[in-house]
Parts: structure tokens; C-alpha cells; sequence
């Protein structure tokens, strides 16, 4: 026997379906969609995106030579006494994000953390507890070289809220501060030692991406025309894949301190050591 079904309930059935749809989509990353301009464009597209993104997420205004490739700041905000667009001065708006593309861990340089305990002794060993200190570490890295105009002052902030969520507790990018761990350290006889630390690294790397609002380009009559995608091709939010910043710091515990493997080092006692 069929079941009869009201208008009204299909209706409620597809709003359901289309709801659900939504949300899913508006969980889809932005990095997801954006369009990779390599090989779209006869310039340099990865110094595109590092001379337009440049830490900021507020609205930029641009003026681009679409045969360089050359950009510069459009400082009256597109209120241009004279409308023509000449070729090939072509002029977009938009703001920029910097989602996170991927990320991995690696161990960084070895360095000494602890002073040196030296064991004058001829016959016993020496144990004696160290104090090793030292300070996690941030640093930002773009992928062209240069600055192009970067804030430096804000960029570390943007990338740590936009970039770095998913490691808030694990990861000291932008949070470095002082740490102190006691150690036993046990020296042979007429051997000096020390502790050192090969700590857990982490980057993250972010392509940043310009969100389209407006592109304006003159027309074969000195007229202009303007769209809502990059050069009229329907590319609403934009990226270069050589164009990245790594942003890179300590792998983190619960409180703060550095990951890694503490290696005890010792040699030979010598004239230096005033024995």
C-alpha cells in the first residue's frame, strides 16, 4: 500500500534537505574553493599574493598591469575623477585570509640548557640536580623572499587565531615565554657535563587568499566594466600555490614548556676547567 504524502510535508522534506545542505557547505573551507592562479596569469602570481596579502584581513584596494603583473595601493578606494580604465591598468578590491594548507612537526638544533657541572674527582662520580632553562621560539617565513610590505607587527597575531586553532595548547607560535626544568645529572670522574635539548619543532603553513569583491576593467569604447570575480573569470577567491608563510615554533605540554629529548653530554676534563 502507498503511502500518501501531503504537499505540505514534502515541502517541509526539501526545506530539511536544503538546510542540512547549507550547513554542510558552510563548513567547507574557503582554502577549498579558492582558485590557483598558476599558469592562469603571465606573471609572477605567487608575488601577487605576497605583495596583496600582507597580514592585514581588512579591504585593500589595487591597481594591477595585468602584463607586469605590478600592483600598487589605490589610495582613493576606486573614486577616480577620471572613469577610463586604460589597458593594461586594470583595478580589484577585496580582503584576504590566511587559512591553514598543512602542517608537520621536525627537530630542531640541539643547544645546551643547563650550566656545566664539572667532576675534578680521580675515583667518584658527581650527581648533583641542574637547573635547564631557555625560552620557546617563534619565527615567520614568507616563500617569495623580502618583505613586500608585510606587518611583521601584526602577522604573528593573524596567523596564530586564523592558522593555528588546531594547536592552541600544543604549540607556542606567538606565546614564547621562559621555561625551568630540574634535572639530576650524574658526571664521571674528571669528565665536565651538561644538558642539552633537540627540541620538538612545528610549522604551518599558510596560502594566503584574496576574496574578491570588485574588479573594474576598461572597455574598447574608454569605458570601464565592472565584475565580482578576478578578471571577469568567475574566480571569487584567489590563491598562488608558491605563495605561502610558514610560521614556526616549539611543540608544547599542557604547560607551556618545550617537547623534545634532553641528552646529557660530557667530555674530557681540561686546562680550562681549573681542576
Amino acid at each position: 500500500m502507498r503511502k500518501r504524502i501531503s504537499r505540505t510535508t514534502a515541502k517541509r522534506a526539501v526545506v530539511a534537505g536544503a538546510v542540512s545542505l547549507a550547513s554542510v557547505l558552510g563548513l567547507v573551507s574557503p582554502a577549498s574553493a579558492a582558485t590557483d592562479l598558476k599558469g592562469k596569469d603571465p606573471f609572477n602570481t605567487d608575488k601577487l599574493l605576497m605583495s596583496i596579502c600582507t597580514g592585514s584581513t581588512a579591504r585593500s584596494y589595487w591597481f594591477i598591469n595585468v602584463n607586469t603583473g605590478m600592483v600598487a595601493k589605490d589610495v582613493a578606494r576606486g573614486f577616480q575623477s577620471n572613469p577610463s580604465m586604460p589597458h593594461p591598468t586594470e583595478r580589484f578590491q577585496g580582503w584576504c585570509s590566511y587559512p591553514q594548507a598543512s602542517s608537520w612537526t621536525w627537530t630542531g638544533s640541539e643547544t645546551k640548557t643547563s650550566d656545566t657541572l664539572i667532576n675534578c674527582s680521580t675515583g667518584s662520580q658527581l650527581a648533583q640536580a641542574v637547573q635547564s632553562t631557555g625560552t620557546t621560539t617563534s619565527t615567520t617565513v614568507n616563500s617569495v623572499g623580502g618583505s613586500f610590505g608585510v606587518d611583521w607587527s601584526i602577522l604573528p597575531e593573524v596567523l596564530s587565531t586564523q592558522a593555528t586553532f588546531t594547536y592552541e595548547h600544543q604549540w607556542s607560535y606567538a606565546k614564547a615565554k621562559g621555561w625551568s626544568k630540574t634535572t639530576t645529572l650524574t658526571v664521571p670522574a674528571r669528565r665536565v657535563g651538561w644538558v642539552t635539548l633537540r627540541p620538538l619543532m612545528r610549522t604551518v603553513r599558510v596560502n594566503p587568499i584574496f576574496h574578491v569583491e570588485k574588479y573594474t576593467y576598461g572597455t574598447t569604447n574608454g569605458g570601464t566594466w565592472t565584475v565580482n570575480s578576478w578578471r571577469g573569470r568567475g574566480y571569487k577567491d584567489i590563491k598562488s600555490y608558491g605563495a605561502f608563510y610558514d610560521a614556526k615554533a616549539n611543540v608544547t605540554d599542557s604547560n607551556g614548556n618545550p617537547l623534545g629529548q634532553s641528552i646529557v653530554r660530557d667530555r674530557a676534563v681540561n686546562s680550562s676547567d681549573r681542576c
